[in-house]
């Protein structure tokens, strides 16, 4: 598997864009659900006071006009109890609505309105804190998601007719409810009588946020891929195309050794002045290399038109430098001696340079330097030559070299 620092300049970029793609799509994703829940959310808890307050007037009307007509509640007339009323109006709208809508409590007359654990907890919270003017939250009910609501109902004036003092209930009411099994009597004014507890599918908004959400998702990944794209062709335009093209001078300057290649200049940017820079270091490097040209071809013409032979060869003996004198008294041409060793060029002594004269020159002190010496050169013919030959040491810093100068001097019997 390729490794991230074998990847090429471009598909780092794109890996990087669509990277950045992805987080922050899925940031914007998140929080535009979590913005439509919260919606969602609001739009459900004022339809849950529209509908509370609905059947709290219900209820309050209802009451009032029992006052106002001198309407005396007695057992036939129990779906007139106002509470009874605003139930079953709350039952009758919810089934238009799909909604659940019914007054609870957690001293409950009528065991069909039984609240269940999650009223029961909800009441508790209600009667507990004075401040609390409702709860509500996405819970589930049966495995289903639900949004549910409840809103507490305190006692007024109108309650205490069935719900005050016992014995002044109706009689009916002690008759089907007797206070000694009904815990619904003996409240006070202020009370928290129950709730009004509401609940609604969330089915319905869950299809509505998934359209939504989708809808949001095409449209955010359309506008970051454009973006992407954008970028992307800007990033190649503006930095990798500059970058190519100085990788592409940069090598093929390495590869000729010529340094000729001018970039153009797009901007004044990093990428601008890198390119500058290139061209200024392109064009310094240029006029070196002519000047070293220049002065290698003046020491080139200086030692083949010398009247010495001349070699010149590494510390471990190998020749670079054979001119046109040397290649006349040993009979060989550059390109055979190039690289081969310069002791095969004389004949072996058994004392001064038993080892060879390149293993010589590492010992030899600076005063041999200065002076000539005669040794026995060996032509391409096996025959023997006279030489004095005198050996200058060229340090030139990192790669020293030595230059040896030789004059035939009488020449030895074939």
């Amino acid at each position: 598997m390729a490794t991230w620092k074998n990847f090429s300049l471009r598909t780092k970029i794109n890996i990087i864009l669509l990277a950045v793609l992805v987080v922050f799509l899925g940031i914007g994703l998140t929080w535009e659900y979590r913005q439509q829940r919260s919606r969602f959310f609001a739009e459900a808890v004022d339809k849950a006071k529209i509908i509370t307050a609905e059947a709290t007037r219900t209820r309050e009307y209802v009451s009032k006009q029992l006052k106002l007509g001198h309407i005396e509640l007695n057992k036939d007339r129990y779906g007139m109890i106002p509470v009874v009323v605003a139930t079953r109006v709350g039952q009758l709208v919810a089934e238009d609505l799909t909604y659940t809508i019914r007054h609870t409590s957690a001293r409950v007359r009528n065991q069909a309105n039984a609240p269940d654990s999650y009223e029961l907890e909800a009441l508790r919270r209600l009667s507990a804190d004075q401040n609390l003017d409702h709860v509500a939250e996405f819970t589930t009910l049966g495995g289903a998601s639900v949004f549910r609501y409840l809103q507490p109902a305190y006692v007024d004036e109108s309650c205490l007719e069935c719900h005050g003092d016992s014995q002044n209930s109706p009689l009916f009411l002690r008759e089907i409810y007797p206070p000694g099994n009904d815990a619904s009597y003996n409240y006070r004014i202020g009370d928290v009588i129950g709730a009004v507890s509401i609940t609604i599918p969330m089915e319905p908004i869950e299809k509505q946020l998934a359209a939504s959400f989708r809808s949001t998702l095409l449209s955010a990944s359309g506008f970051f891929l454009a973006l992407v794209i954008c970028l992307g062709l800007l990033i190649k335009k503006n930095v990798l195309t500059p970058l190519g093209s100085l990788a592409s001078a940069i090598s093929k300057a390495r590869e000729t050794g010529h340094f000729t290649e001018r970039l153009p200049v797009s901007g004044q940017d990093e990428i601008g002045e890198l390119v500058a820079g290139f061209n200024a270091m392109a064009e310094e490097l240029d006029g070196k290399t002519r000047q070293l040209e220049e002065s290698e071809k003046r020491f080139r013409l200086l030692v083949e038109t010398a009247h010495d032979a001349i070699v010149a060869f590494l510390p471990s003996g190998q020749i670079f430098l054979f001119n046109r004198q040397a290649q006349r008294i040993f009979g060989y041409s550059e390109q055979e001696l190039l690289g081969e060793q310069l002791d095969g060029l004389f004949v072996p002594e058994r004392d001064n340079y038993a080892a060879g004269l390149t293993a010589y020159l590492t010992t030899a002190k600076e005063e041999w330097f200065k002076e000539g010496h005669i040794l026995m050169g060996i032509r391409r013919d096996q025959a023997q030559v006279r030489l004095e030959l005198a050996i200058t040491m060229v340090d030139t810093g990192d790669r020293p070299f030595y230059m040896a100068t030789l004059r035939e001097r009488d020449s030895a019997p074939r």
